[in-house]
């Protein structure tokens, strides 16, 4: 599986980590793992950890999919915190796109290159 995670109930973290190719489905999928997952809140904080990705098989359709599952679960993760760490342009760009979309839904999404300045983020909030 491309996207794994790990929840540290201690913490309230959630760690994703994607590796190969990304697609929309496999964040689709990541989504309802999560929803579906008892140790879970909407109140824990997420740092999601793509830079090992080769490939991101995601478009702005993609993204536009995903914007739609937030809407519908809606106000159980407004509060969600959520830092994308990205490697490449591409990546970004489609990390700043869902951040961009989900804005209304998911107020705190922030997509950074450097891991350490991603963790900060998160232990600020």
């Amino acid at each position: 599986m491309p996207i794994s995670y790990e929840i540290d109930d201690e913490r309230g973290l959630v760690r994703t980590t994607a590796t190969g190719t990304l697609t929309t489905a496999d964040i689709l999928g990541l989504k309802a793992r999560l929803l579906a997952d008892p140790r879970w809140s909407p109140e824990m904080r997420e740092l999601a950890d793509v830079r090992a990705i080769n490939r991101l098989d995601v478009t702005p359709d993609g993204v536009w999919q995903m914007a739609g599952h937030d809407d519908a679960v809606g106000p159980a993760i407004n509060s969600y915190r959520l830092a994308i760490v990205v490697p490449r342009d591409e990546v970004y760009g489609m990390a700043r796109m869902y951040q961009m979309v989900t804005e209304s839904v998911v107020p705190h999404v922030r997509v950074f290159r450097d891991l350490a300045e991603a963790e900060t983020w998160l232990a600020a909030g």
